[in-house]
């Protein structure tokens, strides 16, 4: 099915809930689905109440919220913007970031060519690194909040963008699908996406996860800060292992840094 910026959503929530009704394990109950809102983290705190089990997707978001404080730019109806509203009783904070970025990586690889390699920027960014210049461009993105044991899980995927479509921020820095030459709508994408989520909540299998997190990694062997305990670690990434720990080889030596505590500093240009 082919996409456009402008796609008839008028039917997305009966596909979905049919999507929803054959997958095993679903994490989704129950589809809003809405034309244009500020950013579909909020809508989904308000439609949510105190239920689980919601996925909130809407055609245009015009105030995403993406991660320390940044906007997600969604480029008049050319991302998929979607939050779901899970119960994650049992799940740690790392797990529920690993399970949440092996599933959105999954759902956009199943559709690329073997020439993109798709990658996981720790901690929720998918990334697709272009060989020619060894810069990793974003092309979807990851906000959970949580409170408890009920989670926010903001996720936003670059569709249906051009070259004319980046703001000065994201110009060189990020890819659409479309630009991968992938032809796909955005609801067939949120369809995969919400059966892939659905695997990956409900196996939780430890060395699943990790051993899918290191065939996709993007940050080992390359150099980064990260900040622990309000000390920052600059050098090259030896492993990660997102449910526990990231082990850096700084000019002192070898250091392991605890993922649920550790921040990648990101460069501001």
């Amino acid at each position: 099915m082919n996409s456009t910026g402008n796609e008839d959503i008028s039917k997305w929530a009966s596909m979905i809930d049919t999507v929803i009704a054959k997958t095993e394990h679903c994490c989704v109950q129950r589809v809003v689905v809405i034309e244009s809102t500020r950013s579909t983290m909020d809508a989904a705190v308000s439609f949510a109440g105190n239920d689980t089990g919601l996925i909130v997707v809407a055609s245009e978001q015009t105030n995403g919220r993406g991660q320390q404080g940044r906007q997600w730019q969604d480029a008049d109806r050319r991302t998929l913007p979607c939050t779901l509203v899970v119960d994650v009783e049992g799940i740690s904070s790392p797990m529920l970031s690993a399970i949440v970025a092996c599933s959105v990586h999954e759902t956009i690889q199943l559709h690329a060519s073997r020439s993109h390699e798709i990658l996981i920027k720790w901690p929720n960014d998918i990334v697709v690194r272009n060989h020619e210049t060894q810069i990793d461009l974003k092309i979807a993105g990851i906000l959970i909040e949580r409170v408890g044991n009920i989670a926010h899980i903001g996720i936003g995927i670059n569709c249906n963008q051009g070259e004319r479509d980046w703001g000065a921020e994201l110009h060189g820095k990020a890819v659409s699908l479309s630009e991968l030459g992938l032809q796909i709508s955005r609801l067939d994408i949120l369809c995969a996406l919400i059966e892939n989520l659905s695997y990956w909540m409900s196996s939780r299998k430890p060395t699943e996860i990790k051993g899918y997190w290191e065939l996709h990694d993007a940050m080992v062997k390359t150099n980064r800060t990260l900040e622990y305990a309000q000390k920052q670690y600059t050098g090259q990434i030896e492993h990660i292992d997102p449910l526990e720990s990231i082990l850096i080889r700084t000019e002192s030596g070898l250091t392991r840094l605890p993922v649920a505590q550790a921040h990648h500093v990101r460069a501001e240009n």
